[in-house]
């Protein structure tokens, strides 16, 4: 028997042992707590951590009662001892905030798009009580043209949130790093090979990108992500194929 002393953090003040796979502080909340505790957009369990949308965002503290830090929990360590808040008022309004700036950029029409009643911002708008956002007249990337020129993927950037998932599933399973994050801040955008057509790039059709997204700017022509045909959700299939 291990004389290795058990190591505790606390969640909503509630103990739970720190194991070897609880490599992040999302990772311990969702094993103890369940997958829709803490909200996420640019994770993916499948990817190495990112932190870039910050909705997973948790307050921790490193004694009781003591001073709280926003992190994002997908990419801070868990330790001993951390009181992890998952939680409260200033939390539910920094993840409303970074969600309605999202939707700024994004089509609203969701009774009409693919991926209705199975996209993932949908899913955390929902769980947010989001159904809109507040701003007036931003500055928006709307009538981008739909690039439909791959025989077997599809781009929609209109519909795209930039959380990078796609260009990560590229470099990091498949290895063929064809998709890129051009630009900076708001002129940030996903782009293929050197800002080729989607059908003229090197990609090789794998279907990691469409697999993570979390929208339907890349989608699967023979892999539909609606609600009716996926009811279970992205499997992750394409990793069976054998393409290389």
């Amino acid at each position: 028997m291990s004389s290795e002393k058990r190591k505790i953090a606390y969640i909503d003040g509630k103990p739970y042992e720190i194991s070897a796979n609880h490599t992040s502080i999302l990772k311990f909340v969702k094993s103890y707590v369940g997958e829709k505790k803490v909200p996420t957009l640019c994770d993916d369990p499948n990817l190495a951590p990112y932190g870039a949308c910050r909705v997973c965002s948790v307050e921790v503290a490193l004694q009781k009662d003591g001073p709280t830090k926003v992190v994002a929990s997908c990419h801070t360590p868990v330790a001993e001892n951390q009181h992890i808040f998952t939680s409260n008022e200033n939390l539910q309004n920094l993840r409303k905030n970074i969600v309605e700036l999202v939707l700024t950029d994004h089509p609203m029409e969701c009774g009409t798009c693919e991926v209705n009643n199975n996209c993932e911002l949908q899913d955390v708008a929902n769980d947010l009580g989001i159904s809109d956002h507040r701003y007036n007249s931003p500055k928006q990337h709307k009538g981008i043209p739909k690039d439909t020129s791959h025989d077997y993927m599809r781009m929609n950037l209109d519909n795209c949130i930039n959380c990078g998932r796609c260009v990560r599933a590229c470099d990091e399973i498949q290895g063929s790093f064809v998709l890129t994050m051009s630009g900076r801040g708001f002129e940030s955008r996903i782009t293929t090979d050197n800002d080729m057509m989607f059908g003229d790039s090197s990609c090789v059709s794998c279907g990691a990108c469409a697999h993570t997204c979390p929208t339907d700017a890349i989608s699967d022509v023979f892999q539909s992500k609606s609600a009716a045909v996926d009811k279970k959700g992205k499997n992750y299939m394409f990793l069976l194929w054998s393409w290389v």
